[in-house]
């Protein structure tokens, strides 16, 4: 039964839905700017943006792009019983290098990452079994071809979309030194919109040098600032995760990335090594999702998703709402 309980979070306005598109695309523009693109007054937009936060129905995330970690970073996908307690998967939710947990059909998934090769990831399932929790399962990921900080509302036209873009920014631009965006993305991680000065203030750096810096590590794709949201306040109460194999899985990964429900994308090591989270409105939506994916591919096997515990970091009460955080360390 897809039927939305009357106790929940409330539902987000399109207003709101579109200030959460726009934060998506752009954390740090001005409130003036995102005010142009939805329509509204800047004070009416930093307003709802104010009860978003109040209400944990919206935060903002700094996030490691793939081509800033994904040639030093090993993921898992950790598959745990479904009889582990709550208490354990708790225990497991407060590591910093589990990128995300849900519960599922199946039992309760698990990302874990590592910096320190393969051997880190063996240690890192020890350690959760170790917990308590019993390991059924675990797949090394060959690849990360989409993550949930890319995953976009799609509520904003082309045209408001074009409004929101700064045209004093460049399309292209050398990326800062890894140990500066290393120490820039550690700035920014409580506060994704921090003013130029007090980023400047951390970097001991003027407040021009900062302000370039940001933008050339953005732009270079080196870190990405973005905006989560409870996705039940938008409509978005259902989620899976499909196990899928194609002859040309990079090609299947890549479609599947472009499905605008897809918001994880993998290919691991393993007999279906696909692996795609979807989220939907509907579980009915998952026949015309998986057509949508293309006949080339097929689809093993299907995994309902019954709750989001934890997701980049951020820890998630029943209506998924940011209910705390873990600053992830790999």
């Amino acid at each position: 039964m897809d039927a939305v309980e009357s106790d929940g979070p409330r539902m987000l306005g399109e207003l709101d839905l579109a200030i959460v598109h726009t934060l998506q695309i752009d954390a740090r523009a001005p409130w003036t700017r995102v005010a142009a693109a939805v329509g509204a007054d800047a004070a009416t937009v930093a307003r709802h943006w104010q009860a978003l936060r109040d209400e944990s129905l919206a935060w903002l995330t700094a996030w490691p792009t793939p081509e800033r970690w994904s040639s030093t970073t090993d993921v898992a996908v950790v598959l745990l019983d479904p009889r582990t307690t709550p208490a354990v998967i708790d225990e497991v939710a407060a590591r910093p290098w589990a990128l995300s947990l849900d519960e599922t059909s199946a039992g309760c998934l698990a990302l874990v990452a590592g910096a320190g090769g393969l051997p880190l990831l063996g240690e890192r399932v020890r350690e959760i079994a170790a917990l308590g929790a019993r390991v059924r399962r675990m797949d090394v990921a060959a690849a990360i071809i989409a993550e949930d900080s890319e995953w976009r509302l799609r509520v904003l036209s082309r045209q408001q979309q074009r409004v929101l873009r700064d045209a004093g920014r460049p399309d292209e631009a050398r990326p800062p030194r890894p140990d500066v965006v290393a120490e820039l993305a550690e700035v920014l991680d409580d506060d994704p919109r921090m003013p130029a000065a007090a980023v400047a203030k951390a970097l001991g750096v003027s407040e021009a040098t900062a302000r370039r810096t940001v933008d050339r590590a953005v732009f270079a794709g080196q870190l990405r600032l973005g905006c989560d949201l409870a996705m039940p306040a938008a409509g978005y109460r259902r989620g899976a995760v499909l196990w899928a194999r194609a002859a040309d899985a990079d090609g299947a990964a890549g479609l599947a990335a472009r499905l605008p429900e897809a918001h994880r994308v993998g290919i691991l090591v393993g007999r279906a090594p696909l692996f795609v989270c979807v989220r939907a409105r509907s579980l009915t939506d998952l026949q015309r999702i998986e057509m949508s994916w293309g006949s080339e591919v097929e689809v093993v096997d299907r995994w309902t998703v019954l709750r989001s515990i934890k997701r980049n970091g951020h820890l998630l009460d029943a209506e998924g709402r940011s209910a705390g955080r873990v600053p992830l360390r790999w």
